[in-house]
């Protein structure tokens, strides 16, 4: 924790205790990561927690009816794997569809299970890394996904991920990319930042991660020694059951939109907010 952090976690508690809007149940390990992923600039902070926050209230259908234990959310996490793996100081988080036959499909509750894991990871991990590689399993991705797909809410979804979460990205490796890749990255690519862009690239097999990521940092499935990804993600969805009733409180985290004040210096949509990055 670097100095000072302490009075930049009360000066940020203090600022959210002044927008109505905003919830007040955040602790402060949850406020230091959202300082640390914005490099303690206390600005940024304001803004990635407010898109944080106010995400989970413009976008409803993900962030309701978000019941772990539900048959439709079981489908999904039966065909989905996310793991995520210490690298030095910083961190490898992967996402694999999990279906070659593509047939359980379904845009929105894909994207509602990974709102879930990711409020897994934000909640249960303790590490802080440096810098985060993105690994993207694209194995098993297909043209028939197109026409299940809203694409501008996912392209709003991309740019909340990018603003809202407290993560610092360094890299997004797309694996295994069939090659009608284009094809799908055509659709994205106009709604990210050209400093996103720059941090992609896609490869036909997974053995070319090797020129980025030792490979004894990686799960076995790709090679590495560390733990295979199906045996993190039993765990994964074992914490995601037993903390179930965080899941079934549609408030948690959530800014209520009724209270913010017409006056309110904060811009809600965050259009072309993107906080930038420190890129090495």
């Amino acid at each position: 924790m670097s100095q000072g952090s302490n009075q930049d976690i009360l000066a940020i508690r203090e600022w959210m205790s002044k927008e109505p809007y905003l919830p007040q149940n955040f602790d402060d390990e949850m406020i230091k990561k959202f300082l640390h992923s914005c490099y303690w600039s206390l600005e940024k902070t304001k803004k990635c927690l407010e898109r944080f926050c106010v995400g989970r209230s413009t976008m409803s259908e993900i962030y309701t009816s978000r019941d772990p234990l539900s048959p439709k959310l079981q489908a999904m996490f039966s065909v989905t794997l996310v793991a995520s793996y210490e690298f030095e100081k910083e961190e490898i988080m992967i996402h694999k569809y999990d279906d070659p036959t593509v047939e359980q499909f379904n845009f929105y509750d894909i994207l509602k299970t990974l709102t879930i894991e990711t409020d897994q990871w934000i909640k249960k991990k303790q590490f802080i890394a440096d810098g985060h590689y993105i690994i993207i399993d694209m194995s098993y991705y297909s043209l028939k996904m197109i026409p299940k797909m809203n694409i501008m809410f996912f392209r709003d979804f991309l740019l909340f991920l990018l603003e809202g979460i407290p993560v610092r990205l360094k890299k997004v490796f797309a694996i295994n990319a069939p090659s009608f890749y284009d094809k799908i990255y055509a659709l994205i690519k106009p709604a990210l930042p050209a400093e996103i862009c720059d941090l992609i690239y896609f490869f036909s097999d997974y053995q070319s991660l090797y020129k980025f990521i030792d490979k004894k940092y990686l799960p076995s499935e790709y090679g590495g020694d560390a733990q295979s990804m199906y045996e993190q993600y039993k765990m994964w969805l074992k914490y995601i059951e037993e903390d179930r009733p965080f899941y079934l409180n549609e408030n948690m985290w959530k800014a209520d939109m009724t209270k913010k004040l017409k006056n309110s210096n904060a811009d809600v949509t965050m259009n072309g907010s993107f906080r930038k990055l420190c890129i090495d």
